[in-house]
């Protein structure tokens, strides 16, 4: 308790008493703002037990570094923790010669190490960390001490009290080595932040290659002179050709395929795999990005063949006008994730959409655990639902377009800054010419996340909306909608539209079909389908209110929210009041005036 270094708030000295004498794995549902960091942290931090704090990406892993230094500036403590990044983010030198790439940076690492001077310098350097430090001050000295910041960090996890990183370094067998090597993980706890993303976990067994791929390989084969590992490429080839043409006659997007039609040719492909490695290592002795295209293709069905059978496993042929891609996709996550949780003294999953908390604990195979909702001090909110309006079915009418347009211009009325979230891409593209001419018409801004946004533009955007202020238009299924946070007025209306179920496409079925032939067909359903996208739409609607002194209206714009299966796994804050879509506009703007 005197660790935790603010006042406490509603339900936080709570929760904080029941993470520290928990002996059992835990999973605590809060909502976003309830200061699940720092309550956790203050719960955990000690000098006999390491904390592992696992976040979804490496950009969020400094939060628990910076709440340890509030806790060591009011406590007078000196624990010392720090975020942990991968060699991509990590290797001076590898930026300095622009190689970029995850796989790529690795490589480079292995084969240049002997002779890196900014390895060589690590071992005159004296380790003697004496403060927390997050990502950017690690590079900043390393960069002022000339000496590796990756093999920096490795040393730093003898001092650690606390490691903050990607969830990958916990769930990936080839990548927890390199931490567990060092901290036991059965003298850590561990706590896994935002962890309804678990679910995805699979993608670490997730690859693709696409015709491209065999046609460079060829390339590569036929310059060393392998041409009969060349003629092996080319009959794999043909046969992906073969699928493409078939699936194309057929006007099929996507089609599960036999990934054993390709084993026959498995015997070349550790040859294959030798050459791909050769070729990688002549590119960056020419200053090169140590690429192979024979090398990946070799990689890849080398790791699919041992999947073959496995339930849970399916490879997926896409095709495009001029190209095919072939995906290995692992919808696990039980069957991956149970083992994981065994290793460490107890595990703490934290979210402020983990509920109903039994089916997370079921779908990541956590045993012997306790779970526990609570709640806090939020600012003043007014919800909405909609009722005779809904995006229901595959298609949105026209008609119904209508409505949601004339909804949002009274929505857009609000002086304040708003959110329009949408179910899908699909969705917001049918809505945006008439949003244009809204928000021309109001003389707002219109600040738009569109499909494949590279993350800088993502990064201007969101700091364009921040600081100009406006109406920001984004789906439920991007980044700006989970992984942003807008406090005080930067937000303070939310329109979400529909409910964002994934498209019912061959992954889709594929998923719920593996999920109802583990957990049985109404929890399978349940869990694959229905649980996924009201997540998603918590997510969005926690954007708006991160403490007590926000406030926020929130429009649910399906009628389907009022029904219990969906209703029940809204977020606590949300009180809606069901209202027909002839007053809902007028609802809205006294709504508003209310708050």
């Amino acid at each position: 308790m005197r660790y935790f270094p603010y006042s406490f708030r509603k339900g936080q000295e709570e929760a904080l008493r029941f993470i520290a004498k928990s002996q059992e794995n835990l999973c605590i549902d809060a909502p976003t703002g309830f200061g699940k960091t720092p309550v956790i942290l203050s719960a955990l931090i000690n000098k006999s037990h390491p904390v592992i704090w696992a976040v979804r990406t490496g950009n969020e892993a400094d939060r628990p570094v910076e709440e340890l230094k509030e806790i060591n500036k009011v406590s007078k403590k000196k624990f010392f923790g720090f975020s942990f990044r991968g060699k991509r983010d990590m290797c001076l030198a590898a930026r300095e010669r622009g190689i970029l790439e995850t796989d790529s940076v690795a490589y480079f690492c292995r084969t240049f190490r002997a002779k890196c001077p900014y390895y060589e310098n690590l071992r005159y350097y004296t380790i003697n960390p004496t403060r927390p430090l997050i990502y950017s001050e690690i590079i900043q000295i390393c960069r002022e001490a000339k000496v590796c910041p990756y093999y920096l960090q490795r040393e730093f996890l003898y001092h650690a009290d606390l490691v903050s990183l990607s969830y990958n370094y916990i769930v990936h067998p080839g990548m927890s080595w390199v931490i567990r090597g060092i901290i036991p993980f059965k003298a850590c706890y561990l706590v896994v932040d935002e962890a309804h993303n678990l679910r995805l976990v699979g993608n670490i067994n997730s690859d693709q290659i696409t015709l491209n791929t065999f046609k460079n390989s060829m390339r590569e084969l036929d310059e060393v002179g392998e041409l009969e590992l060349k003629a092996v490429v080319l009959e794999m080839m043909e046969i992906a050709e073969k699928i493409h043409r078939n699936m194309l006659g057929n006007k099929e997007e996507e089609r599960v395929i036999d990934i054993g039609n390709f084993a026959i040719y498995a015997e070349y492909l550790p040859d294959i795999k030798k050459v791909g490695e050769f070729v990688r290592r002549r590119r960056l002795d020419e200053g090169k990005a140590p690429r192979s295209s024979s090398y990946h293709l070799a990689s890849f069905f080398l790791d699919s063949f041992e999947f073959i059978g496995k339930d849970g496993i399916s490879f997926i042929a896409t095709a495009e006008p001029n190209n095919l891609i072939i995906e290995r996709w692992d919808m696990r996550s039980a069957e991956i994730l149970r083992d994981v949780w065994r290793q460490f003294r107890k595990c703490v999953f934290c979210s402020g959409t983990l509920k109903p908390v039994e089916a997370f604990a079921e779908t990541i195979g956590l045993e012997d655990w306790k779970g526990k909702s609570f709640t806090t001090e939020l600012g003043k909110c007014r919800s909405l639902i909609i009722k005779g309006l809904s995006t229901r079915g595959e298609e949105l009418s026209k008609e119904e377009v209508e409505k949601y347009i004339e909804l949002i211009e009274t929505f857009t009325e609000i002086d304040a800054n708003l959110a329009i979230f949408s179910a899908s891409y699909r969705i917001q593209n049918g809505l945006l010419p008439s949003l244009k001419k809204i928000a021309k018409n109001k003389g707002k801004r219109l600040y738009i996340e569109r499909q494949g946004m590279q993350g800088d533009k993502a990064r201007e955007i969101l700091d364009g909306f921040k600081e100009n202020g406006g109406i920001l238009v984004a789906p439920m299924t991007g980044r700006f909608a989970e992984g942003a946070d807008f406090p005080g007025k930067e937000l303070e209306g939310i329109f979400i539209v529909g409910i964002p179920f994934e498209r019912m496409t061959l992954r889709t079925k594929l998923y719920i079909e593996y999920y109802k032939r583990v957990y049985g067909e109404d929890k399978g359903w349940y869990y694959s389908y229905v649980i996924p996208a009201m997540h998603r739409a918590s997510q969005a609607l926690g954007r708006a209110l991160r403490s007590k002194d926000d406030r926020a209206l929130f429009v649910l714009g399906d009628e389907r929210y009022c029904e219990k299966i969906y209703s029940r796994l809204l977020p606590s804050f949300i009180k809606p009041e069901v209202v027909g879509f002839n007053e809902a506009g007028k609802r809205m703007i006294d709504a508003w005036e209310l708050l």
